[in-house]
């Protein structure tokens, strides 16, 4: 019968190389680069006013833009679905209550966020599908971004407009990046054909003029550091009509409104870690599984003592 010693000595082998093992496996586990995860579940941003305003008439408003990451996906790309949708009151499930609509579907890189294809883009108000060059990343930053400025796609301009770094701070042991992005007011029908971006308005008198719509909006985004990915919008929207001079004509809509489960969303990147800490991770379980296995080793080929072999030829 083997002594205890060398039973000890043989587990702690086999536990030693487990941690090897399990060390130079953890890349696999571990998303080491910030990289867009596959699996994630709550994507879906909701943001709700009771006190905005449409048409001149103060009621509810929410917006709301569900993302869902489809195939083909690989380790460097994935295809992205985004429902973008604007409507009266909290829940949305009637069509009379809609304000605007749209789905947008193109290819990401899974690092940097950057558009690989056109987005096509359909609306239920039975406009034709469209292709919109994206020339910027949208809801995925690029991961452990540095720059103090970043050209943001924003889908109301179909186009980029600058978002800035103006702080971070540490939440649940991550840390989340503040930026803030302001977009004066556009003339969206210069920007892009659409049916609600001209007007026809009549004066007093009776007399028809054209007017256009505007956008203006101050947005801050909560952004998770390592992987790029925004967990909480907070936004100030104006929509309105204008005359070709930018003269306020007529009030189309306006809301205040943030999202509310920003920690929700970034406890569920709790496995994505920068490169460094996937790194550093790895060197300690093979380090201590190293260590563990030496040792084990070492009182594994330790010559028996005089005391035990007495006792096995008295046996």
């Amino acid at each position: 019968m083997l002594p205890k010693s060398r039973i000890l000595s043989a587990l702690l082998v086999g536990l030693g190389v487990a941690l090897m093992v399990a060390g130079f496996a953890a890349p696999r586990f571990l998303l080491g680069d910030g990289r867009l995860p596959l699996d994630l579940e709550n994507t879906t941003y909701t943001l709700h006013d009771e006190n905005a305003s449409v048409e001149g008439e103060a009621q509810p408003v929410t917006r709301q833009l569900h993302m869902e990451i489809q195939n083909p996906a690989t380790d460097e790309m994935a295809s992205l679905r985004v429902g973008d949708s604007l409507f009266r009151g909290a829940e949305g499930d009637k069509l009379e209550d809609l304000i605007t609509a749209q789905t947008w579907s193109w290819q990401v890189d899974r690092k940097s966020g950057d558009a690989l294809t056109p987005a096509t883009v359909s609306s239920v108000m039975i406009m034709p599908t469209e292709e919109i060059d994206m020339e910027g990343p949208w809801l995925k930053l690029p991961v452990n971004a540095e720059a103090e400025t970043i050209e943001l796609f924003d889908p109301i301009l179909r186009d980029t407009a600058e978002v800035q770094l103006v702080g971070n701070e540490q939440i649940d042991g991550r840390q989340v990046d503040s930026y803030t992005q302001q977009v004066e007011p556009t003339n969206l029908a210069r920007e892009y054909a659409a049916m609600n971006n001209t007007k026809t308005l009549h004066d007093e008198e009776g007399n028809a003029s054209t007017s256009y719509l505007h956008y203006a909006v101050e947005r801050t985004l909560q952004v998770d550091h390592v992987s790029g990915l925004v967990i909480g919008i907070d936004e100030d929207v104006d929509l309105y009509y204008a005359d070709a001079s930018g003269e306020r004509a007529e009030d189309y809509v306006t809301y205040s409104a943030a999202t509310q489960d920003n920690a929700a969303k970034l406890g569920q990147l709790t496995g994505i870690v920068s490169q460094e800490t996937s790194r550093t991770i790895t060197i300690i379980v093979i380090t201590v599984g190293a260590i563990i296995a030496l040792v084990g080793l070492i009182g594994a080929l330790r010559p028996e003592s005089r005391r035990f072999k007495s006792r096995a030829r008295a046996k």
